[in-house]
């Protein structure tokens, strides 16, 4: 492997040394130029001692914090941390219609992670929702996961303003700017431009996060054959230069600011053009991704529960368990996108969300093995000569005082149809109960009343309404 990896790493230092990358972006081109770095108008040409150098700034592992101390999560080394779904504009409800998102479903989403064990992480594009101006949506969905959820946040990529407004926000929360600006707390996703760019939005992104000393996942994402080489080795170069080049720039504006080598390379549906997250090659370049990050001695981001599967289905529970399971046996640090995705990003499903946190329950059981120790052989052998040649053990001491605890049941799965109703039928009822059970069972975290009304005033004051304020709080 170690190899396979030196060979991408030399091949993405050619790619941004002959080649070169594009900030579409003046500040970032008179940072780049006061840094030293050789600029053809706007295309930046990187030696492999400069990236060396700056690369060597970036920490191998942070803890994002978060507003509950017991969320906070460490990003990096050996630790793997799910985040939900991100970004959709579409939702499909349980009996399979698809429609836009709304504000109540991006609500509906935020409390579903907040009651999931699973994520630590909260917040960002859950659903953006349709129904809210768009110039003011940022601000409201980041006011909606912290009312709703005392997790660690994922932040909104946006323009210098926008990231502004949403640290500024962010940090109301969070005890304010001096405490916000000593850890992470707000974590950005960054997309370049495949191939070899960056727009503006991505660098002020950049900008404003470094300087408040916030983390970012930067998340190349060329798809093989469309927007990267068909090789899948290639397209991984490609995307490796662009991740070093927006890495190498984070580290510039200031040293030592967190980030996630995060490459998100696709295959691609070439009778389509489109993408396609839910085939072998897209997790064959997580695999590389995960190792690759380790080679950079940075933490990852990849992988996740993905499907090009249309609905909810038998392809996207085999789809999504493939990408998530490979995921967790590489030891990505961390899976964006791990429960309720369809159609390759397009939508976001309530009864896929179930079925992925279901999938992720299994995995954790999976992983903490068999307990093997020399009490338990001696208790089973016990009971084994107990029961003899041709006996049974349910109704055992020792399987009643454990049927709870030492067997897993699934909470949306079907084991059993009732008579009178169909397979489908009974899906339905067991993923309309879970949903029901998670949702009554949701606590708004306890805000202290000075700090939520300098939220309220915060969003008043930029435009958000009244009304809008009330419908997330549950009072319209």
């Amino acid at each position: 492997m170690e190899n396979r990896l030196k060979q991408i790493h030399r091949s993405a230092l050619k790619i941004l040394k002959n080649v070169g990358f594009r900030f579409l972006s003046d500040k970032a081109c008179h940072i780049l130029k006061e840094r030293g770095v050789t600029l053809k108008g706007d295309r930046a040409f990187f030696t492999e001692e400069e990236i060396a150098h700056w690369l060597a700034m970036a920490p191998d592992s942070f803890t994002l914090r978060a507003a509950n101390p017991a969320f906070d999560t460490t990003i990096g080394g050996d630790h793997v941390t799910h985040v939900s779904g991100y970004g959709c504009s579409s939702v499909m409800d349980l009996d399979g219609s698809c429609r836009h998102a709304t504000l109540l479903d991006y609500i509906t989403f935020a409390k579903l992670v907040h009651q999931t064990p699973q994520f630590k992480i909260n917040g960002g594009i859950l659903a953006q929702p349709t129904d809210v101006p768009a110039e003011l949506s940022h601000l409201i969905m980041l006011y909606a996961a912290m009312l709703h959820s005392d997790k660690a946040l994922m932040g909104i990529p946006g323009s210098s303003q926008q990231m502004e407004e949403l640290i500024q926000l962010a940090s109301l929360r969070m005890g304010g700017d001096k405490a916000f600006k000593e850890s992470p707390r707000l974590l950005t996703m960054i997309s370049t431009i495949s191939p070899l760019q960056i727009d503006e939005m991505g660098v002020g992104s950049i900008l404003v996060s470094a300087r408040h000393n916030q983390p970012l996942i930067i998340s190349p994402a060329p798809a093989a054959g469309t927007t990267g080489p068909i090789e899948l080795a290639g397209n991984l170069a490609l995307a490796t230069a662009e991740a070093l080049a927006a890495i190498c720039f984070t580290q510039m504006v200031n040293p030592g600011t967190p980030v996630l080598f995060g490459l998100q390379c696709y295959g691609a549906n070439l009778t389509t053009a489109n993408i396609s997250i839910g085939s072998p090659a897209y997790a064959l370049q997580a695999k590389y991704t995960a190792a690759l990050a380790r080679y950079y001695n940075i933490p990852s981001r990849c992988g996740g529960a993905t499907t090009d599967a249309a609905a909810h289905s038998c392809q996207s529970g085999y789809e999504a368990m493939f990408s998530l399971f490979s995921g967790r046996q590489n030891r990505i640090n961390l899976m964006v996108h791990s429960a309720g995705i369809l159609e390759s990003f397009s939508t976001i499903s309530y009864a896929q969300f179930l079925s992925d946190t279901e999938m992720m329950e299994m995995i954790d059981a999976y992983e903490k093995d068999v307990e093997i120790t020399d009490k338990i052989f001696e208790t089973s052998l016990d009971l084994i000569q107990n029961v003899g040649p041709g006996g049974e053990f349910l109704t055992s001491r020792e399987t009643m005082v454990k049927c709870r605890t030492h067997s897993w049941t699934p909470s949306v799965g079907v084991r059993h149809v009732p008579s009178g109703i169909n397979f489908h039928e009974a899906e339905k009822i067991r993923m309309e109960k879970r949903l029901t059970t998670i949702l009554k069972a949701h606590q708004k975290p306890k805000i202290e009343t000075p700090t939520l009304a300098s939220m309220d005033a915060f969003m008043l004051d930029h435009g958000v309404s009244k009304t809008t304020l009330a419908q997330i709080k549950g009072e319209a």
